[in-house]
């Protein structure tokens, strides 16, 4: 790819021609806005997490359900005119299609977007928060003219225990050599003139949004149950383990599957036993302790793997006070439409600085 000299070197020409959606017209004093699309599946706390983009000034939110019946309930119960709902089957093998599924979602929302007379299009995953240091406003008035897609950086979240998640974690890791998960952001789209481009860009000149001013948090792997049960559904289905590019993800599959096996072997020979215990009760209390020792086992893959991994670099780690926290410190300002910066913006600013440096743009 090709940098256009006006926009400066993180600005990128189209990888593609931009398609372009019939549009409804805003007026030209309107402020802009922007929607949310999401592919989800067995979300954590779902409500907390759609009231944060209610409140973050979201104009609507596109979702696309899978397998969890219990999210089409409550959209339709409590988010009636906000969310759009797309209700898809069960996928054999959900990591490796989950590209192409996300794509075809997206640009089915850039359509609605159009029909809502909608700006910009975010895509961000259901354990991801799209967060602003300062104004949405103030980061849609710099955009460059010619640029369709909005290149955010993301952050990693870094949980304190078990239970921590996108309500509790405040503090997140910047060094993108040491990340558990993808590194090349995602990305926002300008309706009527993009297309989706995978599942972390849009087509169309790419501008990357400083760090110090929006940034995707991204709570993988929080909390520890969200981890226990992505992971056991993907070692139950996933058979291809080269392809998977993240090594924490293949070892985390692993560890899922020896535990399935090793709880399959304590059964047989439970079976093989089981004349001998004649109170059913006691059956009952040798299948619990079964399970619990299989979950000691992957309570310490992940305190090992997610929750001490980023200790020894605490240079890398950044507090942020965003819309999603119950409990804000004292003295200290959330970030969202009218927030301020998050307080370590010489810290941001230094880690853009390095990413803008070495930051590789292409999907």
């Amino acid at each position: 790819r090709v940098a256009t000299a006006p926009l400066g070197p993180m600005c990128m020409e189209p990888s593609s021609p931009p398609t372009h959606a019939r549009r409804v017209k805003r007026p030209t004093t309107a402020a802009p806005s922007f929607a949310i699309a999401t592919v989800t599946r067995n979300p954590h706390r779902f409500g907390a997490w759609l009231d944060y983009y209610r409140r973050l000034g979201a104009a609507h939110v596109f979702l696309a359900v899978e397998q969890s019946p219990d999210v089409v309930a409550y959209c339709e119960a409590h988010a009636a005119g906000f969310v759009t709902l797309s209700v898809a089957s069960e996928q054999s093998n959900p990591y490796f299609t989950l590209i192409d599924r996300q794509e075809a979602h997206v640009n089915a929302a850039l359509a609605g977007c159009a029909v809502h007379g909608v700006d910009w299009l975010f895509h961000v995953d259901d354990d991801e928060l799209l967060h602003f240091c300062e104004p949405w406003e103030e980061v849609a008035r710099r955009v460059p003219r010619d640029a369709d897609c909005l290149v955010l950086t993301n952050v990693e979240a870094v949980p304190d225990h078990a239970g921590s998640d996108f309500t509790t974690i405040s503090r997140f890791f910047l060094d993108d050599d040491l990340f558990l998960c993808y590194v090349n952001g995602k990305a926002g789209g300008r309706v009527g003139s993009t297309a989706a481009s995978g599942s972390h860009r849009f087509t169309g000149v790419e501008w990357l949004v400083p760090l110090e001013s929006a940034m995707l948090m991204h709570f993988e792997s929080c909390p520890y149950g969200r981890w226990r049960d992505k992971f056991m559904h993907y070692a139950s289905l996933q058979r291809k383990m080269s392809d998977i590019p993240f090594r924490f993800y293949v070892d985390s599959i692993l560890a899922c599957r020896r535990v399935v096996a090793e709880r399959r072997e304590r059964e047989r020979r439970n079976e093989r036993s089981a004349a001998g215990l004649r109170s059913s009760r006691r059956t009952g209390v040798a299948r619990k302790m079964r399970l619990g020792s299989g979950e000691a086992a992957l309570r310490g893959f992940w305190r090992r793997r997610k929750l001490l991994h980023y200790t020894a670099h605490p240079g890398a780690i950044v507090t942020v006070r965003h819309l999603a926290l119950r409990d804000p410190a004292p003295g200290q300002t959330r970030g969202g439409r009218g927030g301020r910066a998050a307080p370590a913006a010489a810290l941001l600013c230094h880690w853009g600085e390095r990413r803008k440096e070495g930051l590789n743009l292409d999907t």
